[in-house]
């Protein structure tokens, strides 16, 4: 009976299990019936390493891709931290290392061709290439050590039926012969060595490395050069590269475990109660804290502190002076009766104000190029190439709560000329410095203290003679301290009046240099003098892209014909073309009534004195220039 009952039930549990496998059957989505491969982890660690050792799978063998799945495999083999506690446990240095005996690195098997001669057949060429086997007829020689000829034998009666007793010949010897086809073993590129008196030629040495025949001649062993360091056989090294190698491995691996204990971090996701999420990094500590902002389902909220002081720990902090308060609906008469308002008051607040900038820095450049070609030119001339490069430097000190100002100016200013005649010279040769100290006293006018020096910096001549100098640097250099005021009628003009000004005009090397004609007298090597120096400058521009920039100099000595001024005057006017180019027209006129020039009779000879000196008179030093200059300003 309780068997009828199992059997019962078992059908009726079979038939409802297949009334469920039919409707879900005829239910299944056809895509659902695509096959998805299902990896076991180590069956996964193949299946990756084969994709990233399969180079024709990768268009670069250097694929970041590549090298992070690399990165994979090593971390999915084993945990870094089992990793780092085996290299811990373990000391590298203290394996012993021995000298041993020279190492094996490769070996190579010979074929012999004969008792002296073998050859290296690396590539498996069949030795029936090079080899040919023949055989040959040996027959046995008679007292005389003649062979016997060989001569065919008819035993047949002769005609005469006169019998003739032969004796027949002895049987040849076989023997096979073994030939070495040298131009086969040619052409295929192989060596023949010769082994004589334990030498091998060619040698075999290959890469530093020495190699021995075996003693039984059947291959030649390569041994490592040098001597050979091994480890004790308890460790898991064999050969090493040096006696020191694995203490130099046991520092490397020290300094990799503490680098990777420093960089090591976990990400770690802070989520609220909405499913956002927020990261924050646990690293071996840092000491600032960060802000997360805690929510409830009323929206409201407060604000943590999460820290990370040390490796793996975090720290939360709330947020101080925190005070929560919900805002309720209350019944009026449980409002204060008195409202009081709380005591208010304004701060007295400063202006901020700029930090000051003291100095000032510009710079500016030009260099002007003029050029004049003639060829077949009936009115005369030669043809020239001219060149000036003028730089101006400025440093000014500003400090307007002191009413000070400090300017400082640098000018370099060369120019050189070549002609088919005269060849190669300079036209232009100017160094100046200029400082001056003005403090304002009288609104546009106050107290100033100047100094000037100029000078030139390569060697001048006095052509067609140009084998003499009548100057180089410092000879002559001219200098001017002066103190008196200044006055500033507009913004780019400016009048510097010193009537207690001292000049000086020296010339160092008289014996190349005569300080004659420099205003210098025969015997002295400077010349002093006391007296009033005024000095304007002005900049004006009439027109957007034009303008002139004047300088005046102008010195009367008090001890000396104070009214014999001298003049120092210098015009620059410069119209742009573009951002780049100008075309800049330079006059510099000077006079110095010390300066005297030779006066010359229609002839071109020198006018003399009764005494007999040649005449000599003050005259106008005037200089032109002009052409397309390059301007750079900054």
């Amino acid at each position: 009976m309780k068997q009828l009952l199992f059997l019962v039930l078992a059908t009726l549990v079979a038939c409802t299990l297949s009334a469920q496998t039919t409707i879900e059957s005829d239910s299944i989505n056809i895509d659902s019936l695509t096959i998805e491969p299902q990896f076991s982890t180590p069956a996964a660690w193949v299946y990756v390493d084969h994709v990233v050792n399969t180079n024709t799978l990768w268009q670069s063998q250097q694929d970041p891709v590549r090298d992070a799945l690399r990165r994979l495999l090593d971390h999915s083999m084993e945990p870094f931290d089992s990793i780092r506690s085996r290299l811990i446990k373990e000391n590298f240095s203290l394996v012993e290392v021995h000298t041993g005996d020279p190492h094996i690195s490769d070996s190579i098997e010979l074929r012999w061709l004969n008792d002296s001669t073998f050859l290296v057949d690396p590539r498996g060429w069949s030795s029936e290439l090079y080899l040919k086997k023949e055989t040959r007829l040996i027959y046995p020689v008679d007292t005389t050590n003649r062979t016997l000829p060989v001569i065919p034998i008819d035993t047949t009666v002769l005609s005469d039926s006169s019998a003739i007793s032969v004796t027949p010949l002895p049987v040849p010897d076989t023997d096979i012969i073994t030939l070495i086809d040298t131009s086969a073993i040619e052409s295929l590129g192989i060596t023949m060595h010769s082994y004589l008196d334990y030498q091998i030629t060619p040698s075999l040495d290959i890469a530093e490395r020495t190699g021995l025949m075996t003693a039984d001649r059947s291959r030649v062993l390569y041994y490592l050069p040098g001597v050979i360091w091994k480890a004790s056989e308890d460790s898991p090294f064999k050969i090493m590269e040096g006696e020191h190698q694995l203490d130099s491995l046991q520092y490397a691996v020290n300094k990799l475990l503490e680098f990777t204990n420093e960089r090591d971090s976990t990400i770690l996701w802070v989520n609220d109660m909405y499913g956002s999420k927020s990261p924050f990094w646990l690293s071996r500590g840092d000491d600032e804290a960060y802000r997360f902002w805690v929510k409830n389902y009323n929206n409201d909220s407060i604000t943590i502190w999460i820290g990370n002081p040390a490796p793996n720990e975090i720290s939360l902090m709330l947020e101080d002076d925190v005070s929560i308060n919900r805002l309720m609906k209350e019944e009026i008469h449980y409002l204060p009766e008195f409202v009081k308002m709380p005591e208010r008051s304004l701060v007295s607040m400063a202006m901020l104000e700029a930090e000051p900038i003291y100095w000032n820095y510009a710079f500016g450049s030009a260099f002007t190029l003029n050029q004049t070609y003639l060829t077949n030119w009936t009115k005369g001339g030669e043809s020239s190439f001219s060149t000036m490069i003028d730089l101006l430097g400025q440093a000014t000190y500003n400090n307007k709560k002191a009413n000070s100002q400090w300017i400082n100016t640098m000018r370099l200013k060369f120019g050189t000329l070549s002609t088919d005649e005269k060849g190669f010279s300079k036209n232009h040769d100017l160094f100046e410095i200029n400082s001056k100290f003005n403090r304002n006293a009288w609104g546009k006018i106050g107290m100033s203290a100047s100094f000037y020096m100029k000078n030139q910096l390569a060697k001048g001549y006095d052509f067609p003679n140009d084998s003499v100098p009548v100057s180089k640097f410092l000879n002559p250099a001219t200098l001017t301290v002066g103190l008196g005021f200044e006055y500033k009628p507009f913004k780019n003009t400016t009048i510097n009046m010193a009537p207690l000004s001292y000049k000086n005009t020296f010339v160092l090397d008289t014996a190349l240099i005569d300080q004659t004609k420099h205003g210098i007298e025969e015997g002295f090597r400077s010349k002093q003098e006391m007296g009033t120096q005024i000095v304007i400058n002005n900049k004006i521009s009439p027109f957007k892209d034009l303008t002139f920039i004047n300088r005046i100099r102008l010195f009367s000595n008090y001890l000396d014909h104070p009214q014999n001024v001298d003049v120092d005057w210098e015009l620059i006017m410069d119209q742009k073309i573009n951002w780049f180019f100008t075309i800049r027209l330079n006059l510099h006129l000077i006079y110095d009534d010390d300066i005297r020039f030779t006066v010359l009779d229609s002839e071109g000879a020198p006018i003399l004195l009764p005494d007999g000196s040649e005449k000599k008179v003050a005259k106008t030093q005037f200089k032109e220039f002009i052409g397309l200059s390059l301007q750079f300003k900054f």
